[in-house]
């Protein structure tokens, strides 16, 4: 027993490890970090300092001489001031104690510190997600969108379709907008891909987006304005065009007016329908759909994944379709849905506007 008292030892353990990343940090600002510090040995482990090798950590606790018992451990509390940094940075915290083996043992500090406006440009970048599925949202409320639905819903009604059939044909629209905006997002996609291959030409069209999502938020909120000032939505600039709304109507009225054809035919016709409606609508529904690619095709932290951010925004567009549709079959008629649509039109401008403008900061600051 006395023998064994005599080989008891302290032993300094850092359960984190010999390395702590800080992490990314802002420039000018002062960050308090901490690791533990675990006395894994036999015999009471006495810390007799821990020192730093710069001036921009300072050491909180502990301060002074410090006794660690077996088993137990204590935090290392620090500060780190980022002033006057920039880029990756390595720093030392040195731990002095009585460890036989590791008499002074030296802690790797790593950080990247980024100046005040890279860490702004880095935050907005960061709401990439939140940006795609926002657009989607906002552009499945685009009165180009639903109003279409909801012409169809009300014609189908009035042509004495039943329930299951207005359901079934309903989804089968639904769906076919839903594939028809994914292919067209491909299709965007190869295009602006394939011309990435010419450097000037790629940041032309970059920089042709962003201006162009600039004029876009500027007519939504003249369209904003002029609907509050005059409550006339036939005033408004950002709207399908007159021919191609009356197109749209005599496409699903000639496909969907025999009733006598067998539902699967008529599905397959609804689909093809819906492909057709919705190419021609996208000339209204692209005008968020466009500049959203061009973002998620210049964002780094983004084009790896394209396609996944392209299929999240095209589940988020058709959303407000699919709740109209459930409530079209709940009974709800076109002239509540009209009513409703007028009512949030400033509000849908007003957010539109707000999209395209920071699409366009986005796409002027990402790389």
């Amino acid at each position: 027993m006395a023998c064994g008292i005599c080989f008891a030892l302290p032993e300094l353990s850092l359960p984190q490890g010999n390395e702590y990343n800080l992490g990314r940090l802002e420039e000018g600002k002062i960050y308090a970090r901490g690791f533990s510090i675990k006395n894994i040995g036999d015999d009471e482990l006495k810390l007799k300092a821990v020192r730093v090798g710069c001036g921009c950590t300072t050491i909180t606790y502990p301060k002074n001489k410090v006794r660690v018992l077996p088993n137990q451990a204590i935090e290392v509390k620090f500060t780190f001031n980022t002033e006057g940094m920039e880029g990756e940075h390595t720093k030392y915290i040195y731990i002095e104690s009585n460890d036989p083996d590791e008499p002074i043992i030296k802690v790797k500090l790593i950080c990247n510190v980024e100046r005040q406006s890279a860490a702004v440009i880095s935050r907005f970048l960061s709401f990439g997600l939140f940006t795609v599925l926002g657009a989607g949202l906002i552009d499945g409320f685009n009165p180009c969108a639903f109003t279409v639905l909801v012409f169809f819903i009300s014609f189908l009604s009035f042509v004495g379709y039943r329930k299951l059939e207005l359901l079934v044909l309903g989804a089968v629209f639904i769906f076919s907008v839903f594939v028809t905006y994914i292919l067209i997002g491909i299709g965007l996609f190869k295009f602006i891909q394939s011309l990435e291959v010419f450097s000037l030409l790629s940041k032309i069209i970059y920089l042709g987006t962003a201006v162009l999502a600039i004029i876009l938020g500027i007519y939504s909120l003249y369209d904003w304005y002029i609907y509050k000032k005059t409550g006339n939505p036939e005033e408004i600039k950002l709207k399908l065009p007159q021919f191609i709304k009356k197109k749209i109507q005599r496409i699903i009225q000639d496909t969907t007016r025999n009733r006598r054809r067998t539902l699967i035919d008529l599905a397959i016709a609804v689909f093809v329908s819906g492909f057709i409606v919705s190419l021609l609508e996208s000339v209204c529904t692209g005008q968020t759909y466009v500049p959203t690619i061009a973002y998620v095709l210049k964002t780094s932290s983004l084009r790896g994944k394209a396609f996944f951010y392209l299929a999240l925004y095209n589940l988020m567009f058709i959303l407000p379709l699919v709740i109209i549709f459930l409530a079209a079959l709940r009974g709800v008629t076109s002239e509540m849905f009209s009513k409703m649509a007028r009512r949030h039109l400033q509000a849908v401008k007003l957010l539109t506007a707000a999209l395209f403008f920071l699409l366009a900061f986005l796409l002027f600051i990402a790389k």
